[in-house]
């Protein structure tokens, strides 16, 4: 159904964006970034016994799928991940310190960040929206990721370190309500006030609807002809989605 009221936003005090994929899009993919650090590792070494990349992912997949399911308990999710690295050297018996777990993971985020970019109009857009409401995120990545993002792309003055909202554990990432309700309660804000906008339909539009907001679903076609297409409205129980291409037309449903 295509959008019917003018400005269907109007009223909207906050506006809650996702990262990864909406603000930014992905170049490398976590798996990939992994692997050739592991590989520029062991570059180094002379030693003909070490385990390859693929023997390492697999040993590290493995320990993170296990402590997911466990819903083992982190400060921060980039703990979680070291303590995964330490368990998998362990398992391929690899030599190791806190340092080099720590150093490694942080070279897989940098190689990530720096394959990223940003979408066209993106910086335009939060300006043109950042006087009309306040600006936040919610984010399934880990915090770190997230503030290295912001700043690398120039997008942190829009988005102050108060209104960035990031999973402490796997249970409380998207579309978990947890999240959404600790940003409403930070901003003192009902969900009718504010709306979610996001790549992804089972995280952001789904955890938003049932945390009680309205959402906006950025889903880019990749069919030419898809920049004409206008803005389209759903709805998901009680609540309103919001269907545009680029980032951009979300300027066409504010005031």
């Amino acid at each position: 159904m295509k959008v019917t009221e003018d400005k269907p936003l109007s009223g909207k005090q906050a506006v809650f964006f996702d990262v990864n994929q909406t603000l930014v899009v992905r170049g490398l993919s976590f798996e990939a970034s992994f692997r050739e650090v592991w590989s520029r590792y062991t570059a180094r070494w002379s030693t003909d016994d070490t385990p390859d990349a693929g023997q390492l992912w697999q040993a590290y997949i493995g320990k993170w799928h296990h402590r997911k399911k466990a819903r083992a308990t982190f400060k921060q999710l980039d703990e979680l991940q070291q303590q995964c690295l330490r368990e998998a050297f362990e398992e391929q018996q690899i030599p190791f310190s806190s340092a080099m777990t720590r150093d490694f993971m942080k070279e897989v985020l940098q190689l990530q960040v720096s394959a990223k970019t940003m979408p066209p109009h993106t910086l335009e857009t939060l300006a043109a929206l950042a006087p009309r409401c306040k600006l936040a995120i919610i984010s399934n990545s880990p915090r770190a990721e997230v503030m290295l993002l912001l700043q690398r792309f120039g997008l942190h003055p829009f988005f102050p370190q108060e209104r960035i909202y990031t999973a402490l554990k796997p249970a409380d990432k998207k579309p978990a309500p947890l999240l959404f309700k600790t940003a409403l309660q930070a901003l003192q804000l009902p969900p009718r006030h504010a709306v979610m906008v996001g790549n992804s339909w089972k995280h952001d539009v789904c955890g938003a609807v049932k945390a009680g907001l309205d959402a906006v679903w950025l889903h880019e076609d990749r069919d030419s002809a898809a920049e004409g297409k206008k803005i389209s409205q759903h709805r998901l129980g009680k609540r309103k989605v919001y269907l545009i291409r680029r980032l951009d037309q979300m300027l066409d449903l504010f005031p």
